[in-house]
């Protein structure tokens, strides 16, 4: 197998970043974690590989900055899966602790 270059390896970076960014938003995190695998795998690829100036060219960062963007939308969306399941998870230990003492706590004369 040819060994791709530095441009098509970070294409597919890219690829696999935009797909993990689909999978997120639809909370499918199963497959997010396997494309974030892929990911990495090809991270240490892209490690070993001669960069030839491409990261300093003007499609490189052009590359890099949409990269660098999907990875910040990635973030937030994974800083609000986050912060809402442990609002339901407070919410969900409040009202079983509410309603625990509420029942125990009834006055059941009339």
């Amino acid at each position: 197998m040819a060994s791709k270059t530095a441009e098509a390896l970070w294409q597919d970076y890219r690829f696999l970043t935009r797909e993990m960014k689909k999978f997120l938003i639809q909370q499918d995190m199963e497959l997010f974690n396997d494309l974030m695998s892929q990911r990495e795998r090809l991270q240490t690829i892209i490690d070993q590989t001669s960069d030839e100036g491409f990261k300093v060219s003007s499609v490189g960062r052009s590359l890099l900055s949409e990269i660098h963007q999907m990875n910040q939308d990635i973030t937030a969306n994974m800083q609000l899966l986050l912060n809402r399941s442990k609002q339901q998870h407070q919410v969900s230990e409040a009202y079983s602790a509410a309603s625990t003492t509420a029942v125990s706590q009834m006055n059941w004369k009339r």
